[in-house]
């Protein structure tokens, strides 16, 4: 049996080494550069770029072209220190604690302050609106043909791209906001859509914003619901309730009251006349018959009996 040498062992052992070192050469001088599509203004952000092996500065240039940050590779240091650090002997991180409008656009990763070819990441900054919703009439009784107008307040939104707006109402989309710029987030935004209301309106009331590639859910105040009612008739006790001088509604309990008094007074009334009338009849009624006479007895007819003695 043949035992192998402890030179050939040797060998396998470094070819095997260097082929593992080749590997992770490979993979971390990878040129490189990993930053979030989509930030929330006012959000922290890290934005980590790798570059070859050979190249021993790093720096970080925004989209308006200012240098961000600069890391030197070979000590392990960067400028501004708690913006930036450094993670491997290719890679670094920066780190910027709180997103602003001036962030959007662009990114560039380079060797040194100067480099022909370098990384670039595209970075997207949204703020999310605030939103209310309100309606001239009772959104929650409605029937179709109905004139309906509603009113989008929306306020502190901002897209550093292309930004769009759709209100949703039961299974209609309406476009209210379709820029293709940059979006300022104090400008206040009011838009009012008027519409008749048919079956495919009833329903959720939703927006949804989009910014660039990103889009979200906006959770507005005000009218949620858009909700199919019927048609009630006006009763007398509908129709009885007044207003006092000061425009609220009046007391409903008299109102009635005085509405079911009048008839009642009336009949009543009726009722007396009719009672008079008729005993205005009878007292003439009599008034007309002759009264009767005693019977005259003729005196010849008249018996004179003496007293007996």
């Amino acid at each position: 049996m043949s035992v192998p040498h402890r030179s050939s062992r040797c060998d396998g052992y470094m070819r095997s080494f260097i082929l593992i070192s080749l590997l992770m050469k490979t993979v971390n001088c990878t040129p490189s550069f990993r930053c979030p599509e989509v930030v929330e203004l006012g959000s922290s952000v890290n934005l980590t770029c790798c570059l070859e092996s050979s190249y021993n500065a790093t720096s970080y240039l925004t989209p308006g072209g200012a240098i961000a940050a600069m890391c030197d590779l070979s000590n392990g240091k960067c400028i501004p220190h708690g913006n930036a650090s450094v993670i491997t002997n290719t890679c670094s991180v920066l780190t910027i604690p709180s997103a602003l409008q001036s962030h959007g656009g662009d990114w560039k990763c380079v060797n040194g302050t100067n480099n022909p070819r370098p990384e670039t990441c595209h970075v997207t900054v949204v703020k999310t609106p605030t939103c209310n919703i309100t309606s001239d009439t009772n959104t929650s009784s409605l029937n179709e043909g109905d004139k309906l107008i509603l009113t989008v307040s929306l306020s502190r939104r901002y897209c550093s791209e292309s930004s769009l707006v759709v209100l949703t109402t039961g299974r209609i989309n309406t476009t209210l906001i379709n820029e293709t710029t940059e979006f300022n987030e104090t400008t206040q935004f009011n838009e009012t859509t008027q519409f008749n209301v048919t079956s495919s309106h009833f329903g959720e009331v939703s927006l949804v914003y989009s910014c660039s590639s990103s889009s979200r859910n906006v959770s507005c105040e005000g009218i949620h619901k858009l909700a199919e009612g019927t048609d009630m008739p006006t009763t007398s006790t509908q129709s009885a309730v007044t207003s006092s001088s000061d425009g609220s509604p009046g007391d409903t309990d008299s109102t009635v009251g005085i509405a079911v008094g009048i008839p009642v007074a009336i009949v009543v009334v009726i009722a007396i006349v009719i009672t008079v009338i008729v005993y205005r009849r009878r007292k003439r009624r009599n008034s007309e018959t002759p009264e009767e006479k005693p019977e005259e007895i003729p005196l010849a007819n008249i018996v004179m009996h003496a007293p007996k003695p």
